[in-house]
């Protein structure tokens, strides 16, 4: 099969960010004070409801624009709302947020020194997985050289730095340096005991990188450690959880294992669609691969239907001249072949090509880099 998974939207959540659990109730009525927001959106990143994080996190702005709060607790107040709107691919804001947190940590003395690293790593990942790759590297570089500088290199944000490093050096095609990068931030989280914080991430980033190239054996186990880890710690329904259950269901699709695939998959589907609505890029993401394994089957009904849908999310999140609609769209034509509905797939053939090559000038010359 031709597609494979797309770094942005799979496993971007950051979870050093992450608490427990938050009521909306617990708002109504009352004064709550601005740490208090943080806190509850906070957990409620951490249940999975991340339109109350955003609810939460929004307020919390909203106290801190019109208080006279410290140029730290505004750097919090919008890194918070930032990194949720980035979670859920509302990318446009999130990047607004990041750059007013940016240019307030550029100016100001009475910040701390965690912060900067950790808004120019947000900013790098936010960069990634929108295809920016030449400003992704900029500022994960920075926030590299910062950390080791402020921090030391074992602290918990090089995790996160090392790890955004990894997965964009995969997206630039620089495997010797991903597989450095994030074996470094394995280690790191290891030896760190954040298991839950920091290194299910990686160990799912570092499984896609050995799933691109085919080294099953490696990914798989890294995948399955990484699942045991999020349903521990996060719960069987958890956004994280149905991250590593795609990633692991494409895996097993790879490798012909059709039956344990769809069963995987469905299962993250529901979990995706609950949290995020029919429309979202991870939901559109999940239901692009199990049409590929319906395909597989033959089952061919279920899957134009599955294609369909995840050409329309994708054109809604990402633009209709995207890589994601490309993929989407040779998919598609493939499975129109098949039931020999040529004119549609040459169709959509003919505009993934167009797509391509119109993006082809973006991609590669930072790959090259």
């Amino acid at each position: 099969m031709l597609f494979q998974i797309k770094y942005r939207g799979l496993l971007c959540l950051s979870l050093a960010m992450m608490l427990t659990i938050s009521v909306a109730a617990s708002l109504e009525g009352q004064k709550v004070e601005l740490q208090d927001l943080e806190r509850l959106g906070r957990q409620a990143i951490e249940s999975g409801n991340y339109g109350e994080a955003k609810r939460n996190f929004r307020l919390a702005l909203e106290r801190a624009e019109v208080e006279e709060v410290s140029d730290t607790q505004m750097v919090d107040a919008l890194g918070s709302l930032g990194e949720a709107l980035r979670s859920i691919g509302e990318y446009d804001e999130s990047e607004r947020l990041f750059n007013r947190a940016l240019q307030i940590l550029r100016s100001s003395s009475t910040v701390d020194g965690q912060h900067l690293p950790s808004i120019l790593t947000d900013l790098g990942r936010l960069y990634q997985e929108t295809g920016r790759y030449m400003l992704s590297e900029s500022f994960l570089k920075e926030a590299l050289q910062l950390t080791q500088r402020d921090l030391g290199p074992q602290h918990p944000q090089m995790v996160r730095v090392l790890n955004g490093l990894g997965v964009l050096c995969t997206s630039m095609n620089k495997r010797k340096q991903a597989e450095t990068d994030f074996k470094k931030a394995i280690s790191i989280a290891e030896n760190s005991g954040y298991e839950a914080a920091d290194l299910a991430p990686v160990l799912g980033d570092m499984a896609l990188f050995y799933e691109h190239q085919q080294k099953w054996r490696l990914a798989e186990p890294l995948l399955i450690r990484a699942l045991r880890i999020a349903e521990r710690f996060f719960g069987a329904a958890h956004p994280e959880t149905a991250a590593i259950l795609t990633a692991l269901g494409f895996l097993y699709y790879r490798q012909g294992k059709l039956v344990e695939s769809e069963r995987i998959l469905r299962r993250s589907l529901d979990i995706r669609r609950k949290i995020f609505g029919p429309t979202h890029s991870s939901v559109a993401l999940t239901s692009l691969i199990i049409a590929g394994v319906l395909t597989a089957k033959g089952q061919y009904e279920e899957a134009k239907l599955l294609y369909a849908d995840s050409l329309q999310a994708e054109e809604q999140n990402f633009g209709p001249r995207s890589p994601e609609v490309a993929t989407t769209l040779e998919e598609f034509a493939m499975l129109l072949h098949k039931i020999n509905n040529h004119e549609e797939a040459f169709a959509m053939e003919a505009r993934a090509k167009s797509i391509l090559v119109e993006i082809e000038y973006v991609v590669r010359p930072a790959q090259k880099r």
